[in-house]
């Protein structure tokens, strides 16, 4: 493939000790995710198999979009050919905007854009994981970046990086987070994700979500996220707690216990209010926030006894099972 300031575009098969192997999935079955609803796991070992074709989805669709763009509208032309037309690769492409959006007196948009297309075109698992969570996204890739960097031991720079990612697009992702892929920021304002935290794959994250930190100095201090949940807008998760795959947070709820798998938890201080029968409910993003659902919420929390549990009973809704 083509090159930039000498950086080849083509992917690299270096490992990243925080990429998961025998999990991925085919591009052609994710793009888009979202708006596909569903993604379901193969057994194809060899995600980037593409690579040897030299073809490769996801950037040939943002290409040909941003072309019929163009001529739709001219006076984009300039701002699509920049940003995308110009580009041979994704890779350049999105490095191109991170700089270009993080500039600033000390950090130019020269020097950001050589950081960052030299991480990306050099690990496998951020080239994977860019593809994955494409509607995220720049707060996301700008992590992906300083995350690699502080594992380098370029701390200091990482940490640049990210106080400059919590300046222009108001999310603040510790470097040393570990984040899955296929990741959905939705609006993202005001998320907080702290140094120890761990995100698993396929994760929906709404507006306001802060996972915190116990206070503790040192040590996991942070929330572990599991697959497929969802955290509802405004959500506060705090400790060293963990979220069970395909759980359900409901917005502006406090969770200062674990929550188990396939679980709806809401309140504050958060109490388990249903099971959830969708694998990933943070690929459809049905938050079931009906007048009904929230009226058996409040029978619900009626008839809970002291210790937490709720009275016998489930009435079903949907994929939800609400216990009332």
């Amino acid at each position: 493939m083509a090159s930039l300031n000498g950086v080849n575009c083509g992917f690299s098969a270096v490992d990243d000790d925080d990429v998961k192997t025998g999990d991925e999935f085919p591009f052609e079955r994710v793009f888009p995710v979202y708006a596909r609803g569903t993604l379901i796991p193969v057994d194809d070992p060899v995600l980037l198999d593409f690579i040897n074709s030299g073809y490769d989805p996801i950037w040939d669709s943002l290409r040909q979009e941003a072309k019929l763009e163009a001529e739709n509208e001219p006076v984009l032309s300039s701002f699509l050919y920049a940003s995308i037309l110009s580009h041979d690769c994704l890779e350049q492409a999105l490095s191109f905007v991170l700089a270009n959006r993080l500039q600033n007196t000390t950090l130019l948009a020269t020097q950001l854009m050589d950081i960052f297309c030299n991480v990306m075109v050099h690990d496998r698992g951020i080239q994977n994981s860019i593809r994955l969570d494409v509607q995220g996204y720049l707060a996301l890739e700008a992590y992906r970046v300083a995350h690699k960097l502080w594992k380098q031991g370029r701390k200091l720079l990482a940490s640049a990086l990210q106080s400059r990612v919590s300046e222009v697009f108001g999310i603040d992702i510790h470097p040393a987070a570990r984040i899955g892929k296929g990741i959905l920021l939705d609006h993202g304002t005001g998320v907080v994700i702290g140094e120890t935290a761990v995100i698993g794959d396929r994760v929906s994250i709404l507006h306001g979500v802060t996972l915190g930190g116990t206070g503790k100095e040192t040590g996991d201090r942070h929330p572990n996220i599991g697959d497929g949940a969802l955290l509802g807008a405004c959500v506060t998760i705090l400790g060293n707690i963990k979220i069970g795959a395909g759980a359900m947070i409901a917005a502006g709820s406090l969770v200062l216990k674990d929550v188990p798998s396939h679980s709806m938890v809401a309140g504050n201080p958060a109490k388990l209010i249903g099971l959830i029968d969708e694998k990933d409910p943070s690929l459809t993003m049905e938050h079931d926030a009906t007048r009904e659902f929230f009226q058996n919420v409040a029978v619900a929390y009626r008839h809970t006894i002291p210790n937490g549990s709720s009275v016998s009973g489930v009435a079903e809704r949907g994929n939800v099972k609400k216990r009332i």
